[in-house]
């Protein structure tokens, strides 16, 4: 046993220098917009509003979307922040666990780089153990950094202990991820399976709380995201809830390390699905390579985006006296007499959910960059195959996908508007999506951006990613009043968009954003048919 460890510290140090900026970034993101929404709930709602949100969260549409409401009889501001934060942020943080552990483990394993590193005097189980050590030492670090700076900003409901309370269970639900990812990183053949089976189980256990919560406390107690929330962070703050999610976490690490141990390398325990003899004409095409190699990432976030415009749509019904009532949701919200309160919210939803909706057409523009980083690109390029060809599929895979996702929220809203608005006219299937296509040269010009690194400095794609937090942020943020400028906007292409109805669409202001896409976009292709391809 001693032997299976070998030369664990070593790699610890060696994946949290890979890990350094990665982490470093996802970890000043989570508690920038935890520690600034603190304050900002404060001041925006008084005692009234806030009963008035309480009652509000407790129906069942939003039960089943963000959990049991706790301490309704005395809503305090850490009651509500932990009630509309909490659920959010553990997802998030679920998908940055999955992603470190199988880009440590599985991903390379398939790249080769487990293999020497275990060419070398290191342990059977070393990989693992040390990839584990740095998402504890990562979730531990965002933890505490979170708790500590809630607890700072001086939020009277939101003291030490409930603060520390919120920021271990955001840390151990992280652990928890992590160890899910670990497992399937074991089980599975490759890493994309890896990725994909533990976002499924994420999404499983997120339904599992919603009809949990919806009325079977059993089934909620068994999903990790209903067993957390029963902390009543703000309101009880028990642990029990977080030291029995630390304990399944050690469990299903445990069974990781077990598979680990009898695992040959690369091989998994769920055998890939063995291809065709002979690949079709479609799949011989560039459109038809991207495709299939995207097209289950793109049908799960299709679906995903369409249950949460299910959500969003769900509270159509109540919307007009939960505003009205709301000083911080009318700000937000805004008012026109022209317009409905149930208009004028889906504005606002739309415009958080383009933002969602943007990073599947990211992840899909991104994937030349990844295959060339892999040394998969040039085994395709090394045949009768233009690079304009290759990336142009690539191209089109990412803008077909931009509008079925923003159609998908769209179709999302719309179903849901139907079955709890009494008169849904004014909420038509047309005009949703137009509300959400308008995005359509905001996300164009994102994949010109995208497409411009591939071509002149591939080393850098994944600065798209940082740009996208930045634009997420600064829109996100800047509907809230007095806490951005407002010239911070529009450095995001998403500041020219309008917000339907409110604002009137400025056809020569999304005239010149398709153009900048378009510029981009040949710029990007261009530099890619001149540069080298990194072998």
């Amino acid at each position: 046993m001693r032997g299976n460890f070998e030369n664990t510290g070593r790699l610890v140090r060696f994946i949290l220098r890979r890990e350094r900026v990665v982490s470093a970034v996802w970890i000043a993101v989570l508690l920038l917009f935890s520690v600034a929404l603190a304050p900002a709930m404060e001041g925006m709602f008084d005692d009234v509003s806030r009963s008035v949100y309480a009652e509000t969260m407790n129906t069942p549409a939003m039960v089943a979307m963000m959990g049991p409401v706790y301490g309704a009889d005395n809503y305090t501001t850490g009651a509500m922040y932990s009630n509309a934060m909490l659920l959010w942020v553990i997802i998030t943080v679920a998908i940055m666990n999955i992603f470190l552990v199988i880009r440590h483990t599985r991903s390379d394993e398939e790249k080769g780089r487990t293999e020497v590193v275990r060419s070398l005097p290191t342990g059977r189980l070393a990989n693992l153990s040390a990839t584990l050590i740095v998402a504890v030492i990562v979730n531990t670090t965002l933890a505490i950094l979170t708790g500590l700076g809630i607890a700072v900003m001086g939020v009277e409901s939101m003291g030490l202990l409930g603060s520390l309370t919120y920021g271990a269970a955001i840390g151990v639900s992280g652990l928890f991820f992590a160890a899910v990812a670990a497992l399937f990183a074991q089980l599975s053949s490759s890493a994309r399976g890896a990725v994909g089976f533990s976002l499924v189980t994420m999404g499983v256990i997120y339904l599992m709380r919603a009809a949990g919560d919806m009325g079977s406390e059993t089934l909620s107690l068994v999903s990790p995201m209903g067993l957390v929330q029963r902390a009543q962070i703000y309101v009880a703050n028990y642990w029990w809830p977080i030291m029995a999610l630390l304990l399944e976490a050690v469990v299903v690490f445990g069974v990781a390390y077990a598979l680990n141990a009898v695992r040959d390398m690369d091989q998994g325990f769920i055998h890939a699905k063995p291809g065709r003899k002979e690949a079709s004409s479609f799949l011989k095409s560039s459109f038809g390579l991207a495709f299939r190699l995207q097209w289950n990432m793109l049908l799960i976030w299709i679906i995903s985006l369409f249950v949460l415009g299910l959500a969003y749509g769900a509270v159509l019904g109540d919307i007009d006296a939960f505003v009205e009532s709301s000083d911080f949701y009318s700000q937000i919200v805004g008012s026109n007499p022209d317009f409905t309160i149930a208009q004028m919210f889906v504005s606002m939803v739309t415009s958080i959910m383009a933002l969602i909706a943007l990073a599947p057409v990211l992840i899909a523009i991104s994937k030349p960059g990844s295959e060339e980083k892999d040394g998969r690109a040039e085994h395709v390029l090394s045949r009768a195959v233009s690079r304009g060809k290759y990336l142009g599929g690539h191209l089109v895979l990412a803008l077909a996908a931009s509008v079925l996702v923003q159609g998908a929220v769209a179709l999302g809203i719309y179903v849901a508007a139907v079955s709890v608005l009494p008169e849904p006219g004014d909420l038509s299937l047309a005009y949703l999506l137009q509300a959400n296509l308008v995005y359509l040269p905001a996300v164009w010009v994102m994949i010109g951006v995208a497409v411009l690194l591939i071509g002149l400095w591939p080393k850098a794609t994944a600065a798209i990613w940082g740009y996208y937090g930045f634009v997420f942020f600064a829109s996100f943020m800047g509907r809230m009043p007095g806490l951005l400028p407002s010239w911070l906007n529009q450095l995001s292409p998403y500041g020219y968009i309008p917000q339907l109805p409110v604002d009137t669409v400025n056809f020569p202001t999304l005239a010149v954003l398709v153009v900048i896409a378009a510029a981009l976009v040949v710029g990007g292709m261009a530099f890619y048919r001149r540069r080298d391809i990194a072998t």
